[in-house]
């Protein structure tokens, strides 16, 4: 056995240690000063692990206040200052901007670093279990009856459902024995409406089993929230609140207000997690906003998003994305919401070609991509074809710095912030605002 201090933190918020072989190694859920007993294990030939045996805690765990802490797979920053847990994730990707690039982007903070979660989704075992998948452990569940960043709304659903499988565990999917038929729980409750949606996430074929009347009943007997939805997929597809609905009781959809504009959100759709720990970026974009621009270009637009946000300001949107049934519902709510404007949807899969993207003007655009990032293609149009103003709004600034390396050459960047939409987890989200050069 070996003693070892933890020295320092990483931006993902793990702590750095030096093990007894001279090699750092990073341990979650552990602080500065903290001390590991600790021993190396074989695991295989030529391979050994860090084996932690007891931790000593120098310091105050009271910050923490979910009773699972780490051991869920979820939050990794609890026990953290939030200023602390700012300058962890804040710093790096600051200097890197600026040492790479020249640009400094204005660092804003989160107000609410609790309770601001509006979808989780959570592995039900049997047991019966609900719970999220234990950090390093994909088989194992950690059983969860509150959780510290979702609403109160969205922890008596958790309580509810939970009443409801001790009443017929039965239904729960054995991975093992592939007996019953129920893998995950999705609950979305709305920040800024009423609205929420419990979805359940089946096994395909297990809607026909015979328990399955009992089930349903029990469900609408016993759990309030307005709208109840089954799904169902494939028995091996580890993937939550995806496949063919079934609807209980209300809609297979939720609705969300941001900005004053109405989303009716799909079941299986994505939505901005937090969407008021998003708007510092939403009223960045909005307030740099001209109204000479008579065209927004939305590329990676999802349901439309951003085009039902700001659609007002322009006479005609084009948007641009992957998933059929995504520019299916944006053209929808779009023509709903603004009858009079010209609009075109389009299904493209950017990251193969840009053909289809028109080169326009009079025009603004807004880019949010995936978390690898735009891609050479799209980051080559811009630089070559793009429009007078280009927001880059993304969840990974680290890919987003990448892409912007490719086409800086055409344009002046003019401002941007780094937000924290997400507390006690590393993550970030980020806007920058460019103006094209011109000769």
């Amino acid at each position: 056995m070996d003693k070892v201090k933890v020295e320092g933190l990483n931006s993902d918020f793990s702590g750095i240690v030096t093990a007894p072989n001279g090699k750092k190694v990073d341990i979650f859920f552990v602080h500065p000063g903290d001390e590991l007993v600790v021993e190396y294990v074989k695991r295989r030939p030529r391979q050994r692990s860090l084996k932690i045996h007891e931790i000593i805690r120098n310091h105050n765990w009271d910050l923490v206040k979910c009773d699972v802490f780490g051991n869920c797979g979820g939050c990794t920053g609890q026990h953290i200052l939030y200023e602390t847990q700012l300058e962890l994730k804040f710093q790096p990707i600051l200097q890197l901007f600026q040492k790479d690039l020249g640009i400094s982007l204005k660092p804003v903070s989160q107000t609410e670093t609790y309770s601001y979660r509006s979808r989780m989704d959570f592995s039900v075992f049997p047991g019966p279990i609900i719970g999220q998948r234990q950090r390093g452990n994909f088989r194992k569940v950690v059983p969860i009856k509150h959780c510290s960043i979702q609403s109160a709304w969205a922890n008596q659903a958790l309580q509810d459902v939970q009443s409801v499988l001790d009443q017929m565990p039965e239904v729960i999917w054995d991975r093992k024995s592939e007996a019953g038929g129920l893998k995950y729980l999705t609950i979305r409750k709305a920040q800024n409406t009423e609205d929420g949606i419990l979805i359940f996430t089946f096994t395909e074929g297990y809607e026909a089993d015979p328990k399955m009347e009992s089930f349903r009943n029990l469900c609408l007997s016993q759990l309030l929230q307005p709208s109840l939805l089954f799904c169902y997929n494939r028995p091996k597809s580890e993937v939550s609140a995806v496949g063919r609905p079934e609807i209980l009781r209300g809609k297979d959809s939720f609705t969300e207000s941001v900005l004053g504009h109405r989303f009716e959100v799909p079941f299986d759709s994505f939505f901005q997690p937090n969407p008021n720990g998003f708007l510092p970026i939403l009223n960045f974009i909005k307030e740099r906003m001209t109204k000479d621009q008579t065209t927004l270009i939305d590329l990676f637009c999802g349901n439309g998003f951003f085009s039902l946000l700001y659609g007002e300001n322009f006479e005609h949107v084009d948007g641009y994305e992957l998933t059929e049934s995504s520019i299916e519902t944006a053209s929808q709510l779009f023509q709903d919401v603004y009858p009079n404007k010209s609009h075109s949807f389009q299904v493209a899969n950017l990251f193969i070609s840009t053909d289809g993207l028109k080169k326009q003007e009079n025009a603004s655009l807004i880019l949010d991509p995936p978390r690898a990032g735009a891609g050479k293609l799209v980051n080559h149009w811009i630089r070559d074809f793009g429009p007078e103003f280009v927001f880059y709004v993304s969840c990974n600034p680290y890919s987003q710095k990448e892409d912007v390396t490719l086409f800086l050459s055409a344009y002046d960047y003019v401002d941007g912030i780094l937000i924290d939409p997400y507390p006690h987890t590393p993550h970030t989200e980020s806007v920058l605002f460019f103006r094209r050069k011109h000769q």
